[in-house]
């Protein structure tokens, strides 16, 4: 059985539809690092993680 143009067009829609979701997911080159922040970027938006980050001064325990 051949197939019909109008089915042939459709399946080609389909195929170039499904293409252009595909291609739409994938991430695009320099994305990341214009969102990526540094530490202390974050640290200054969100108080919690900058008491989390800080410096503590580790205690030294002298062996017996």
């Amino acid at each position: 059985m051949a197939m019909k143009k109008t089915d042939l067009f459709k399946n080609l829609a389909l195929t170039t539809a499904q293409r252009m979701k595909n291609a739409a997911k994938t991430p695009k080159p320099g994305a990341a690092a214009a969102v990526a922040k540094s530490k202390k970027e974050l640290a200054k938006a969100n108080p919690l993680l900058a008491s989390l980050m800080a410096d503590k001064p580790t205690k030294k325990t002298k062996k017996p």
